[in-house]
């Protein structure tokens, strides 16, 4: 794992030259409470979910804020057991620089294992609870390994 990060995903995306735009809000973590500081409906919020491989890899979920992650899809996606995937506690992302929650999937450990909702790159212009406003597409590209998968159930209601 890499050392401690020297700041949070605004910090880490100018560092690698990735064009986002950082808008302050409040702390909170909730999407919800990320979607009302940053004034943006939930289909163009991001929020990242981070898990713990067998390999002990950090593995980060990306998809729009008021999706539900499909766990067996994701262990699908990264070939490991279902029973294999272990949440993160709180301490392992933020020593990289990882939000979790209403977080931005953006980490400095550039090991870490990133998937992405199958929507995501098509969402746009979206935010992160981190405050970041950058384009998804952007947002991929940060972690070249990344791989897109159907890990999102979207409610009834896309246009939440």
């Amino acid at each position: 794992m890499n050392a401690l990060a020297s700041g949070g995903p605004p910090e880490m995306l100018a560092s690698q030259g990735v064009p986002s735009r950082l808008r302050e809000h409040p702390d909170v973590t909730w999407p919800v409470e990320v979607c009302a500081a940053l004034g943006a409906p939930p289909r163009r919020t991001v929020k990242a979910l981070a898990f713990i491989t067998p390999e002990d890899r950090l593995l980060l979920a990306a998809l729009p804020s008021h999706a539900r992650l499909r766990h067996g899809a994701l262990a699908r996606a990264v070939g490991v057991r279902r029973g294999g995937l272990l949440p993160a506690g709180a301490g392992r992302p933020a020593r990289t620089g990882t939000r979790l929650g209403g977080g931005c999937p953006v980490s400095a450990d550039r090991a870490a294992v990133v998937v992405c909702g199958g929507t995501v790159s098509g969402l746009g212009r979206v935010h992160g609870g981190s405050g970041v406003e950058i384009e998804a597409a952007e947002l991929m590209a940060d972690f070249p390994g990344a791989t897109t998968a159907s890990i999102a159930d979207l409610p009834a209601d896309a246009s939440a």
